[in-house]
């Protein structure tokens, strides 16, 4: 299984995938002036520094966001995904948030990119279990009233929040996936967060692995009786590399909004064609439930 810090892997062709699409489905909750909600499980520490000592280490970052950013065929899609990280820049800068160097180049995280999205009425709620990305996020975060955090297991607290106050809005679950029991609490906990909130929209990340564990997760998705559908996209190759090496990423998205599945569709053939996966991969974007 991975063994995960998001440092080493901020900014790599997972989140490249993962983030475009959480752009566009806040995009389309941002259509409406009735405000929204979003719940962030698996927080993280909000930002990361991609020239400091766990992402040089890796290097993945260059495969991805780079690879993205030096493309100049970009679908236009994708413009406000770019514009965002382009723009990113921490509010302090400090020691404990880029190494005391001073050549940082910083990735927002889910937690940042979702609060440069969210308007005057919107809400964030975000956890975080890790004694270190806690701290760093509760120090990030500290100023902003629409942001509430809460220090605790995210399966577990995503089920306890539901319903939220405000009932349009979107969950993301981020999950580190240390050990394959991760893949069947995931989709336990989201399958309890949708019985209680069959209107919201739910995004599960996942990562392709040699082991497989992703078939049995895309199972359970597919026994959801959602009435806006579920869709699976995933980015990925056959060819693996080593024994608890990503080969692939993939999102499942309960209720996902209209036209999504031919948005990624769109960018997915063109992010394939850009980031680095281990091999030549391809992205497809399949309905496990169809939409009513």
């Amino acid at each position: 299984m991975l063994s995960y810090l998001h440092g080493f892997h901020a900014g790599n062709f997972a989140d490249v995938h993962k983030h475009i699409t959480l752009t566009l489905v806040l995009e389309h909750l941002r259509r409406k002036d009735k405000p929204f909600c979003v719940i962030d499980t698996h927080a993280g520490s909000g930002w990361y520094d991609l020239h400091g000592d766990q992402a040089r280490k890796t290097g993945e970052w260059q495969g991805g966001i780079a690879a993205v950013q030096n493309n100049n065929a970009a679908p236009e899609m994708v413009q406000h995904y770019l514009d965002i990280v382009a723009g990113f820049e921490p509010e302090r800068r400090c020691p404990d948030m880029c190494d005391g160097k001073s050549d940082s180049l910083f990735y927002p995280g889910s937690p940042f990119l979702i609060r440069e999205m969210l308007r005057a009425d919107d809400q964030l709620t975000l956890m975080e279990l890790h004694p270190r990305e806690y701290d760093l996020l509760a120090h990030r975060v500290r100023r902003d009233g629409r942001i509430h955090l809460h220090k605790r297991d995210g399966y577990e607290g995503l089920v306890a929040l539901m319903p939220p106050a405000i009932r349009r809005g979107l969950v993301l679950m981020d999950p580190s996936y240390d050990v394959k029991q991760d893949y069947k609490t995931a989709a336990h906990s989201i399958r309890r967060a949708w019985e209680k909130w069959p209107t919201g929209i739910f995004m599960l990340w996942y990562p392709v692995l040699e082991s497989g564990f992703d078939v049995e997760l895309r199972s359970h998705f597919a026994q959801i009786p959602a009435a806006g559908g579920v869709l699976c996209a995933e980015l990925s190759t056959d060819q693996g590399g080593a024994k608890g090496r990503m080969r692939g990423t993939g999102l499942l998205i309960i209720n996902p909004p209209y036209q999504l599945d031919t948005q990624l569709a769109q960018i997915g053939d063109w992010l394939a064609g850009v980031v680095k996966l281990p091999a030549p991969g391809r992205h497809r974007v399949d309905w496990l439930v169809p939409s009513a």
